[in-house]
């Protein structure tokens, strides 16, 4: 059976990366925002680093009527994430798979289309916009996937099944607030720490004052995820530092972010769990402090970035 047509909103690293993967297994429609859809469809882009190539996809406007029977992803930045959702045009009900990193990512498309199922997808730190027309991608991209309710089984399963066969490592699991705060440790203990002291992700082993508050990040994130009802466990909190072994001589997206003089998704990462926290009496002061520490550098010039 064919598959169904599949639209990518959003081209940014994530966005990209899948449609060059996934054209090759679906017929692919990317959606992005203004001169981009013009420059995108003329020019193409490319993928380098630890994947190579040139790619042409079918580029539309985000405002695009989307059919009834696509499957739709969201790829854009968090920060992206609630105008993004006010532009879509979907059919209603239409199901929706959430890229974006962090957390609070299914609660706002929740409240935006509350009678679409929805799918979570995380872990996309791999992936690094180096130019608007070229992702640099850092190393091996694993996936997981979750669906909030029975009825969007089927689609879970079915772009599971799409991205193994695009080469992706993608598993599924039932708990879709799980999945979302899984998706989110990594950058809780690396992204935040390394930006505002604008190191690559390695020093975080390296160091061993830095890998304390590391740890402190992700004992209290797995307190405040205890309080809403989700256990991690303490092979989720080791996965991290397995994670930063494989990225270490890069530096974080966030990092990135700060270099290009742009928001960062502070407020879907070490914010979050602090603001979680206070609604749930947890203590969580580490991670309030290194999202004041960001705050304060985005505020700031942005640094000098490391020749090396």
């Amino acid at each position: 059976m064919a598959s169904p047509p599949l639209y990518i909103v959003g081209a940014g690293a994530v966005g990209l990366h899948l449609a060059a993967r996934l054209q090759a297994v679906a017929p692919v429609t990317l959606l992005a925002r203004g001169q981009r859809v013009a420059v995108l469809n003329r020019d193409g882009f490319e993928l380098a680093g630890a994947e190579q190539g040139f790619f042409n996809v079918t580029v539309r406007d985000i405002r695009t009527r989307i059919p009834a029977d696509a499957d739709v992803v969201l790829a854009v930045k968090s920060t992206q994430l609630a105008a993004t959702l006010s532009e879509l045009r979907l059919v209603p009900g239409q199901p929706i798979s959430l890229c974006p990193g962090g957390l609070g990512v299914v609660s706002l498309a929740r409240a935006a289309f509350p009678h679409s199922g929805l799918v979570r997808i995380t872990g996309w730190q791999g992936l690094v916009l180096a130019s608007p027309l070229a992702v640099r991608v850092l190393g091996p991209i694993a996936l997981e996937l979750a669906a909030d309710n029975a009825g969007v089984l089927p689609t879970r399963d079915r772009l599971q099944a799409l991205l193994r066969a695009a080469g992706y490592a993608a598993t599924t699991s039932d708990d879709i607030a799980a999945c979302e705060w899984r998706g989110a440790l990594w950058s809780l203990a690396v992204a935040g720490l390394t930006a505002a002291l604008n190191e690559r992700n390695g020093a975080v082993l390296d160091s061993p004052p830095l890998q304390a508050v590391a740890r402190a990040l992700l004992d209290e994130a797995r307190a405040v995820a205890a309080a809403e009802g989700v256990e991690l466990r303490g092979a989720d909190i080791e996965r991290v530092f397995a994670d930063v072994a494989t990225y270490r001589d890069n530096r974080s997206g966030m990092l990135h972010d700060l270099l290009r003089g742009v928001s960062t998704e502070m407020p879907f990462l070490n914010a979050e769990v602090a603001r979680r926290a206070g609604a749930h009496g947890v203590p969580a002061l580490c991670n309030a402090v290194i999202a004041r520490l960001v705050e304060h550098c985005e505020r700031r010039q942005p640094p000098t970035p490391d020749k090396s």
